[in-house]
């Protein structure tokens, strides 16, 4: 089992290497040395065999962010601090095989066909990395997702996929911590989206313990600070619910069922400017939220996008001013508090004063 590709973002390079594979596949393969050639030809120097290896783990990671079972290549050094135990391996798209005594590889063109419906991989793939190209501080996730918009949209069966995929997935505030956690769900539920069924679900209320079952009419996937939800019209209720997947405990799409989405409904539209999930149908305009973080925690917000308008401005001492343009910024406080003295509220008021009085409620506890 390999371990998550080392390699530093030479986003030309590597588009280079992808491009010089699918050239090279009709007929057998390319050999080490055209990659070689490839990345000498972009960066002026003769890579290590151990580099292109890396490059190919890095490309077939991009296909499908699930792909960490590849054969470990010839002359690959394995990871020994990688523990891959119990993880379901998915057939690389850049594989190799043997051609005249010589390895060559070949672009396959499965994408992560082996447990997903192509399509439902290609949407978590392509949703992820574009709209994470703000949090990411390399930018090579979005130059092989515009390629792979340019080579899938010439097959018809992908003509309306890419119009949907910020409609119906929406990752922002860090990413997915453990995918394959909820696979089967997500899969589910996007299978669902796609075909336009309702699906019946076993559902876990924190509040009391207790389960109660539900029908929901899934409208998408929101990935918020390392957790996944379903956001779907809950038949009982008679309107937009959230629902954690962790606390989903049974999930069935209910094949005989119909439902028709809201034809303007837009992930991004409603939960884009959004802190958290639990947002209001109607959450009015968004407001900016000032903070003032102290130093050495400052160094976490140089390089964390906890926002998609995260704006960080150097203060002295080491202290910064990070500002927030969001809607339901009452969302923040439980946040704000996790960071203890080292974050202060400077604005708006009535975030300080909710913090001050949950901070008095605290003291009277103890």
């Amino acid at each position: 089992m390999t371990a998550y590709p080392k390699t530093r973002d030479y986003p030309e390079a590597l588009v280079k290497i992808l491009l010089t594979i699918m050239e090279k596949t009709p007929v057998g393969g390319a050999t080490m040395d055209d990659l070689k050639e490839s990345y000498e030809s972009i960066r002026g120097t003769v890579p290590s065999s151990k580099t292109i290896h890396r490059a190919i783990q890095r490309l077939n990671l991009i296909f499908d962010p699930l792909v960490y079972g590849e054969k470990k290549e010839p002359g690959e050094d394995e990871d020994e601090d990688f523990q891959g135990e119990g993880l379901e391996t998915f057939p690389p798209v850049i594989q190799s095989q043997k051609r005249y005594r010589k390895t060559c590889y070949i672009f396959s063109g499965e994408i992560g066909g082996n447990s997903m419906d192509n399509n439902i991989a290609l949407l978590m793939t392509l949703g992820l990395y574009t709209q994470q190209k703000g949090l990411f501080k390399g930018y090579f996730e979005t130059v092989i997702s515009e390629i792979m918009r340019e080579i899938l949209a010439k097959a018809k069966a992908y003509n309306n996929i890419f119009n949907e995929i910020e409609k119906y997935i929406y990752i922002s505030g860090f990413g997915p911590n453990e995918p394959r956690k909820n696979i089967f769900k997500i899969r589910e539920i996007m299978r669902a989206i796609r075909n336009r069924k309702r699906v019946q679900l076993i559902y876990l209320r924190i509040y009391d313990g207790s389960t109660t079952k539900r029908e929901v009419d899934p409208y998408g996937l929101i990935c918020r600070f390392n957790n996944w939800y379903l956001i779907g019209f809950c038949r009982e209720k008679q309107n937009r619910r959230v629902f954690l997947l962790d606390h989903i405990q049974r999930l069935k799409v209910k094949e005989n069922s119909v439902i028709s989405l809201p034809a303007d409904f837009s992930l991004r539209d409603i939960y884009g400017q959004a802190w958290g999930v639990w947002t209001e149908d109607e959450p009015g305009e968004p407001e900016t939220v000032r903070l003032k973080i102290k130093k050495g925690t400052a160094e976490r917000f140089k390089a964390v996008s906890f926002h998609d308008s995260q704006m960080v401005r150097q203060l002295t001492d080491g202290e910064v001013e990070v500002t927030f343009r969001v809607t339901g910024a009452k969302e923040m406080i439980p946040w704000i508090m996790s960071w203890g003295s080292a974050l202060e509220v400077l604005e708006p008021l009535w975030l300080r004063e909710a913090i001050k009085e949950k901070l008095h409620e605290m003291n009277l506890m103890y």
